[in-house]
């Protein structure tokens, strides 16, 4: 039904833009429909812009008003402002053609890599039983964990968690110190967890969580949607099994970034081993020669 109103609204503004012609805008062709200085928008390649929206975006264009909107306030104003730039030369500045064929070449590498890794990456019954069957402590029921954490959402921050970490302050009071958020409470206290609590997103988190054997005992650098975590096990009880087939699909969900990652580098050395690769190491090695040490601080001389 939406869809159908989709395309009502686009023969209604084809149909008014048509009056528009016959009562002033003269010099416009049939299919024309808009024209800004010398370039010429069609009817189609209009219907084409909208069609390459997010569904998001579609939703507000189920109105004559929206669509109308779209065509005054992006597709003019786009290529208003994309005349004005390549008037003033900038089509021609060496380092905007740089970032140019820059964005060129990731969107060609990401064509080539979801052709050549599609059905490369996916998980198959054998690698989740093969998971379930080494990690079988994973998924013990009702098996709970007391956990702590530290969570912060930039990479700096964490570096200077982790450093002070590193010569022993007191996890609590750096998880109230730099917690974001509610987070604070308590010195990142998150109390008893289940086994199958957290939702899919934070399936990384939990299985770092699990993983933790002793009590005090610290996790690696964990990342999810609020940030970088640093988990500290409290307490742990439970040990009943879960069967495979209510763990398999959140498995399959835990492998597969690594299963891509592991089929991206395999793609990646083949083919480099395809690929006639020369490195002036002679050159590489003066280069290194160049960098700068840091000068040595003299001492200071003691005031007499």
């Amino acid at each position: 039904m939406k869809r159908w109103a989709f395309f009502g609204i686009l023969l209604f503004l084809s149909i008014f833009l048509s009056d528009c012609q016959k009562t002033g805008e003269k010099g416009l062709g049939k299919k024309e429909l808009v024209r800004i200085n010398e370039v010429s928008i069609s009817i189609e390649e209009f219907q084409q812009m909208l069609e390459k929206q997010p569904l998001e975006g579609k939703m507000k264009l189920l109105s004559e008003k929206g669509t109308r909107d779209f065509l005054e306030n992006y597709v003019i104003p786009r290529e208003v402002l994309y005349q004005t730039a390549k008037q003033k030369g900038l089509d021609k500045n060496k380092e905007i053609l740089a970032k140019i064929d820059d964005a060129r070449r990731i969107i060609l590498i990401e064509a080539l890599l979801d052709e050549a890794l599609r059905g490369r990456g996916e998980i198959s019954e054998e690698d989740v039983q093969r998971y379930y069957k080494e990690n079988q402590t994973l998924f013990s029921e009702p098996q709970e964990v007391r956990i702590r954490h530290i969570v912060v959402n930039s990479e700096p921050i964490l570096k200077e968690v982790v450093t002070k970490l590193s010569r022993g302050e007191s996890f609590e009071k750096l998880a109230s110190t730099y917690n974001i958020g509610n987070f604070k409470e308590d010195g990142g206290n998150l109390g008893y967890i289940r086994r199958g609590q957290l939702a899919p997103p934070f399936a990384e988190f939990e299985e770092a969580a699990f993983s933790l054997k002793k009590r005090g005992e610290t996790s690696e650098v964990v990342r999810t949607p609020f940030g970088f975590h640093i988990i500290r096990l409290e307490d742990m009880r439970g040990s009943a099994l879960r069967p495979l087939n209510q763990v398999k699909e959140r498995i399959r969900f835990f492998l597969q970034p690594k299963k891509k990652q592991e089929a991206y580098l395999e793609y990646v050395k083949e083919a480099k081993s395809q690929a006639k690769i020369l490195i002036n190491e002679k050159l590489w090695a003066e280069e290194e020669k160049k960098e700068v040490k840091p000068k040595e601080e003299k001492p200071k001389k003691e005031k007499k």
